[in-house]
């Protein structure tokens, strides 16, 4: 039986991971948002669009919540929590600030909703591609649940731990890209002078 998707912020990254969880057949809905040009896309490879969270949250098994930043997730959780019903998955992809997705546990737990942590390593590139790496912290048992989902637009996901170890270990990853892309400006600089 096909799974029931609802895809929340199918934009610059999301876009990809929502094509590649249609290529592999699940049943995907999006919400309509300003940025309409990906949405049109997913739409015309079978994606459903609708209007309001309540035909989007309709009979799901999944909900993927792929937006910018700690604040806005919240934002839309404390939204949509009561038309959630329980049992669903919810797989965050947000890359959050150190306690947001902690945060985000703790709204989902008083609905005994699941919640898995995501974020990812690549692009827009590698999201369309269906080749991103995925950072996972979540309970072992949601992270198995999980696995159907992530093998469609990951080629590889690591499991961290429970749910903060996801959001801590990209950060890391993060300052680390940093530091080694600002070393690596900076002997270039001492070279040329």
């Amino acid at each position: 039986m096909k799974k029931n998707i609802a895809f929340i912020g199918a934009g610059y990254m999301g876009y990809g991971i929502a094509k590649n969880l249609i290529l592999n057949e699940f049943n995907l809905k999006v919400i309509a948002h300003k940025n309409r040009e990906p949405i049109e896309r997913l739409v015309g490879k079978g994606a459903k669009e609708v209007n309001n969270y309540d035909i989007l949250l309709d009979n799901i098994d999944c909900l993927f919540i792929c937006v910018t930043n700690t604040p806005i997730a919240l934002n839309i959780i404390k939204k949509i929590i009561s038309k959630i019903d329980e049992g669903v998955l919810v797989i965050d992809i947000t890359t959050h600030n150190k306690d947001g997705s902690l945060i985000m546990k703790s709204i989902l737990d008083k609905k005994n909703i699941k919640y898995l942590e995501c974020p990812v390593m690549g692009g827009p590139v590698q999201a369309a591609e269906g080749i991103l790496g995925g950072i996972v912290g979540a309970s072992e048992k949601d992270y198995e649940l999980s696995k159907i989902y992530l093998n469609a637009f990951c080629s590889n996901h690591f499991y961290f731990g429970p749910v903060g170890m996801g959001a801590k270990t990209k950060l890391v990853c993060n300052f680390l890209s940093l530091g080694t892309t600002t070393f690596v400006i900076e002997t270039i600089k001492a070279i040329e002078k």
